[in-house]
């Protein structure tokens, strides 16, 4: 499933690229689940829609889709099953269960991500070692702003920050970083102490790529305290309350994020 190389540079730098992990069946299948995800419509108490303003214009722009798994069985079915479950095995030695997932779509124009380490985001909920399964929908370029992985950063600690919990800028520019280059069909994989960024989409489609995060099963079920908790203080704008600063309540659930 996996070879020694490949096991060595996850443990080296805390993430790794698998090409064609997918066969062209579930491609296909992928791009026409993300469809049915793109149109549901927004719905209080279920899955949950983000939206970010659209550069130069009042209008938004749909840029993630949360807590779809238990919605959607084909989705569902393929990241909590046992072909993925033993991968993540193979990589770390211990089992692992879903803590949360997203897609984020980011349209052209799209903003990009600020660095940062997931770590900080998940703190409070009963697990300290995290790893996210990330699967692209549509080519990962740097014009369309990939994902890009700090090599040899991934220290088991959280580095100097700024105010809003991002990665010092200092730091970051100390750094080297990959573009991750995967194309539909591939499969990232990568821990929360990892530093990670994205640029702007400058390109003329869509970036759209699935993040599916695990904790370890010995770590317990945490998945539902993480979307209760996310769904008070950061829910989607069809459950929010007038007057409420749900950028400063929400501020962990938002890190890095260009989301409203």
């Amino acid at each position: 499933m996996i070879d020694a190389a490949k096991l060595q540079h996850f443990h080296a730098h805390g993430y790794l690229h698998l090409e064609n992990w997918l066969d062209s069946s579930e491609v296909a299948a992928f791009a026409n689940w993300t469809a049915e995800l793109e149109a549901w419509p927004d719905t209080p108490g279920r899955w949950m829609r983000y939206y970010e303003k659209a550069p130069g214009g009042d209008s938004r722009m749909l840029a993630r889709i949360e807590n779809f798994l238990p919605h959607h069985e084909g989705i569902g079915g393929f990241f909590q099953g046992a072909r993925l479950k033993r991968l993540l095995e193979a990589v770390t030695g211990e089992s692992f269960i879903v803590f949360k997932d997203k897609i984020n779509l980011k349209a052209p124009g799209g903003a990009g991500f600020t660095p940062h380490q997931d770590g900080p985001a998940y703190v409070g909920f009963g697990a300290e070692t995290f790893v996210t399964a990330m699967l692209p929908i549509d080519p990962f370029t740097v014009e369309n702003g990939c994902l890009e992985m700090a090599r040899a950063a991934s220290t088991n600690q959280v580095l100097p920050q700024n105010p809003d919990g991002t990665v010092r800028q200092d730091v970051a520019d100390s750094l080297e970083w990959e573009a991750m280059l995967a194309k539909p069909g591939d499969l990232i994989l990568f821990d929360s102490w990892v530093p990670h960024r994205s640029a702007r989409n400058q390109s003329s489609s869509r970036r759209r790529s699935y993040y599916v995060t695990y904790n370890p099963q010995a770590a317990g079920d945490h998945r539902e305290a993480y979307y209760a908790r996310k769904r008070e203080l950061f829910p989607q704008e069809c459950e929010r309350k007038p007057g409420v600063d749900y950028a400063k309540l929400g501020a962990q659930f938002n890190l890095a994020n260009p989301f409203d």
